[in-house]
């Protein structure tokens, strides 16, 4: 499928998704007329996957910038002590070698100066320096990319001309590569206002207006608002003074939520609470440009805005100057791309650290001279998060980020449309059945999620106020099911009562939401037999880090950070009879191929291998078939790519089978250039039982047994092990933290096939037999009267049925079963 794209209706291009040759033509988007008021001051033709120049997306239009200095290679090598030239990759660079020095004398007029280095270091060890201005070397070190060139910029307030020197030494080891350093002066243009204008000098003005006050304390009578919300308690907890070094944001986030509390039912006791954690906030230092800052700026923006007439003018005047002083660190952050997530736009930090700009931003512009094109930026920044957000109402941090990102996300589209009376530029075709792809994730019973990439394995259901606002956005009466589903009882988050239209009708989600589901830009598949809480599910996922569309972003513009995305590439969980009987250990610091249900090289895993925080790589596996049928689903993911050519690696197609409620079959073909050793894993937290090549694992009331029929010779071992779940700086490690994991082994082979059935049942029951009944040309298992067989080519195959005739089919897989006398074939053909 192409990539389409139309701007203002002036510019239409279509192209294949991402380099691999196999993925050309696989998701077809359509954007439809784009606006970009903020990001291009104007219409500007921008696909991510068009063959248009997308540097307009990752530079930095509202900037205007006056070079005063630009250094090459050879001019660095020139002016600095320890650095020779060379080359790397056909393009001229300064190598810091020991002792490197670079100083720079330069006339700087008034205003604000940016020094920025492009450069690239080799590893952890090398990829920091000093940076010092006028002699006062700057507290925090420069840090510079690692593996690709890519600028890095320090932002500097100029508050008297002349000449002014800057300086640059290694913090760390040598061997850094630096391309060119620059100093320029900076000013920033605005396209547009970025704020309404009936909204500029009123408060409240953030979400609601005074005018709305009187219908929403009305809506407190609603029943259906009452199951959802309610007000919150009065505030007795103390505000924290502020820790030097500590994050301190954090316990401001929900002040917000009292702050409404207050405006719907004024209590004279709860406004002499929040008056004192606002006392509080104004002898606070900075809290930074990345997580706390937003959690710091949610609580006193929105307290500030909400209560405006009610606090004393002079805290009042404070609140504002705190709110200014902590977005003018933003701001200037943000234009060095120093902030949290970097300039990595599908990055959780980055939604945070911006939104944190934009909540300040629009809380106190028209009060403060800089706020308006502090807003402005953050709307700038908006525009890159929504252009290059995933476009099938998936998301690739996991479960747990995702409860954790979303709100984050929808309060900054809510808060950029209704500042600028404008509708997002792009986005919502990605943001439309979130809710549903968040749901997937819940095993039967709906209590527990499926722990994939960084997620407790302890995660339960999505906060409800998130598919209160995608049923809201979208007039969702699916959503709205959800929502009603999964609501355990009214919150007093202020966001329970915001995002619910409490008008909307919902509609019964097991009848509107399909049992299978796949996901193409995140590549990751989901199904279950029935909606019985003793249901079987599986879970699988085999895709590039960060999905194909962030993917491809960074490889072509050099960005970076794929978040909390594991190297686990033709992965799978399955649960079954209320109990996890092929898991995933979820949030760990040094993330392991090795603990994932997928299959080792030599003992060595994929691309990111050991790495606390996976970057952007070239693999690029992908899901390459998904039928369902019932309770029959088959999903086929082929995952070579994502392990490091050196292993010569040259084919890893894995299918999966979900047979019923009882069957579970796992066939994999593996071939490389030379000779290796295949490790085939399964991990769990069951007692583990072997008997005749079979392993019987027994978790609570559930059975799983592992009985591989392929290849003939293979080495079996269980262990128990525990992953890295300990930070620097914090533990995670959980209550069950070590799992049991089975692997089976090949001998040094060139190519393996492993055909292996899981025979789930009741705890104790007698295991079903399972006999292979391969053909010529395919590879078959029989478990009572179902039959799962496995094209080896391309050319027909011949498989024996259940009923003990045969069935002649050019498909790669089908599933034959006899049901009440009734034969079913469900058949997946070969990819297209």
């Amino acid at each position: 499928m192409a990539v389409n794209m139309q701007i203002r209706g002036t510019y239409h291009v279509s192209c294949g998704w991402c380099s691999e040759p196999a993925c050309a033509g696989r998701i077809d988007v359509t954007w439809g007329d784009v606006m970009l008021p903020y990001l291009m001051a104007g219409a500007l033709a921008i696909g991510p996957y068009s063959g248009v120049d997308l540097s307009t997306l990752l530079d930095k239009p509202m900037l205007v910038r006056e070079i005063v200095v630009e250094l090459t290679a050879a001019e660095v090598v020139q002016e600095a002590t320890g650095a020779k030239l060379d080359d790397l990759d056909g393009r001229q660079i300064a190598l810091t070698e020991a002792g490197f020095e670079l100083s720079l004398d330069v006339e700087l007029s008034v205003g604000r100066a940016i020094f920025e280095v492009e450069a690239q270091a080799p590893d952890a060890g090398t990829d920091s320096y000093w940076l010092a201005f006028d002699g006062e070397q700057i507290d925090k070190p420069f840090v510079i990319s690692r593996g690709a060139l890519s600028s890095r910029s320090f932002i500097v307030d100029i508050a008297q001309a002349g000449k002014h020197t800057f300086g640059l030494t290694l913090r760390e080891a040598p061997g850094s590569a630096i391309k060119t350093v620059s100093i320029a002066m900076a000013s920033t243009k605005m396209p547009q206002p970025p704020m309404r204008q009936e909204l500029v000098g009123a408060h409240p003005r953030i979400f609601f207006t005074a005018d709305d006050i009187a219908a929403m304390r009305a809506r407190l009578d609603n029943e259906r608002v009452q199951s959802f919300y309610d007000l919150p308690e009065l505030l007795t907890r103390k505000p924290p003074p502020f820790r030097p070094g500590k994050r301190n944001g954090g316990a401001f986030r929900s002040l917000g939520t009292y702050a409404l509390g207050h405006v719907l039912a004024p209590d004279e006791h709860q406004l002499a609470a929040i008056i004192e954690w606002l006392e509080m906030a104004t002898t606070y230092e900075t809290v930074g440009v990345d997580l706390d800052a937003e959690y710091f700026m949610e609580g006193l923006a929105l307290t500030y805005d909400w209560l405006y007439n009610d606090l004393p003018e002079d805290l009042r005047n404070r609140v504002r100057r705190t709110i200014a002083k902590q977005c003018r660190l933003l701001f200037n952050a943000s234009v060095a791309g120093a902030t949290g997530g970097g300039l990595h736009f599908q990055q959780n930090h980055y939604w945070f650290a911006h939104l944190a700009l934009a909540l300040g931003a629009a809380a106190i512009c028209g009060e403060e001279p800089e706020a308006e094109r502090w807003l402005a930026w953050a709307w700038d920044r908006y525009e890159r998060i929504a252009l290059t957000f995933s476009p099938d109402a998936s998301f690739h941090e996991g479960p747990s980020y995702w409860d954790y990102s979303m709100p984050t996300l929808y309060m900054y589209t809510d808060l950029y449309e209704w500042c600028t009376g404008l509708k997002i530029p792009a986005g919502d075709d990605g943001l439309a059945g979130q809710g549903q792809f968040r749901f997937h994730y819940l095993y039967p019973g709906l209590t527990l999620s499926a722990p994939m990439e960084d997620s407790s394995v302890k995660l339960g259901r999505p906060p409800i106020k998130l598919l209160l606002w995608e049923a809201k956005r979208f007039q969702d009466p699916v959503t709205m099911g959800l929502a009603e589903l999964l609501n355990s009882g009214p919150r007093s988050d202020r966001f329970n009562l915001l995002w619910l239209d409490e008008s909307l009708a919902a509609v019964d989600v097991q009848d509107n939401i399909p049992l299978a589901r796949y996901y193409q830009d995140v590549e990751t598949a989901f199904a279950r037999t029935d909606w019985d809480d003793d249901a079987t599910y599986i879970a699988f996922i085999s895709r590039p880090l960060g999905g194909h569309r962030w993917a491809e972003l960074c490889d072509k513009y050099r960005l970076s950070g794929t978040g909390h995305n594991h190297p686990a590439q033709n992965h799978f969980v399955l649960f079954s009879r209320g109990a996890v009987l092929a898991g995933d250990p979820g949030y760990t610091y040094e993330k392991k191929t090795r603990n994932h249900n997928t299959v080792l090289v030599d003992g060595q895993g994929q691309y990111g291998d050991g790495e606390m925080w996976p970057g952007p790589k070239p693999g690029r596996a992908r899901i390459t078939r998904f039928v369902t049928d019932g309770d029959i689903t088959i999903i086929s993911g082929d995952a070579h790519s994502a392990y490091p050519a050196d292993l010569g690696l040259t084919r890893f197609d894995r299918t999966v089978v979900l047979a019923g409620r009882d069957l579970v079959v796992v066939y994999d073909r593996l071939a490389a250039k030379e000779p290796r050793i295949f490790s085939w894993l399964l991990h769990h937290w069951g007692q583990t039982s072997e008997a005749d090549g079979r392993w019987t694992i027994v978790r609570d009331a559930a059975q799983v047994t592992v009985a591989p029929l392929l290849p003939e010779e293979l080495a079996g071992e269980a262990v128990t092990y525990r992953p890295q779940f300990i930070h620097p700086t914090r533990d995670l490690t959980p209550k069950e933290a070590d799992i049991n994991m089975l692997e089976l082994k090949t001998g040094p082979v060139a190519d393996a096939t492993f055909l292996v059935p899981l025979l789930i049942c009741d705890a104790g029951q007698e295991v079903p037999s399972s006999h292979i009944v391969s053909a010529d040309r395919c590879d078959a298992v029989r478990v009572g009267d179902t039959v799962v067989a496995f094209n080896r080519g391309d050319a027909e195959m011949v498989a024996p049925l259940p009923s003990g005739q045969t069935l002649e089919t050019d498909a790669q897989v089908f599933v034959a079963r006899l049901q009440d006398g009734k034969l079913q074939v469900v058949t997946a053909p070969a990819e297209e």
